[in-house]
């Protein structure tokens, strides 16, 4: 799953997969292996850097599902996914875009401060 979906101007949103399965597992037991959902974003510049770090603070109080890590460019959301369903994988791309655009709202803001619906 190599996907990946860059913002010109300052987030790059990088997609993984990881799994604990062996390729023994796979062949007896089919693809429905839990796997881990590993989202990156990484900032351009250091403001964009800071805004990560904030932004993955307010995602690791609000939501127990998921970790952030914070990494030297930016941060990193894992979520682990009981089995590897491509409707549930689809969904998590498309809100990681979502959080990419609210995150750019938030480096755009004159002021720094969170908007509204960024939380």
């Amino acid at each position: 799953m190599g996907n990946e979906t860059k913002e010109p101007d300052r987030i790059t949103l990088s997609f993984g997969m990881e799994s604990g399965a062996s390729l023994w597992s796979l062949v007896f037991e089919g693809f429905d292996q839990e796997i881990i959902l590993v989202s990156r974003f990484s900032g351009a510049d250091g403001d964009t850097v800071k805004a990560l770090y904030r932004f993955g603070a307010k995602i690791n109080e609000s939501y127990k599902d998921c970790r952030v890590k914070p990494t030297r460019t930016g941060i990193e959301i894992r979520k682990t996914l009981p089995e590897n369903d491509a409707s549930v994988i689809s969904e998590w791309m498309g809100l990681m875009k979502n959080v990419r655009d609210e995150i750019l709202m938030l480096v755009h803001t004159p002021s720094g401060e969170f908007p509204a619906k960024a939380c």
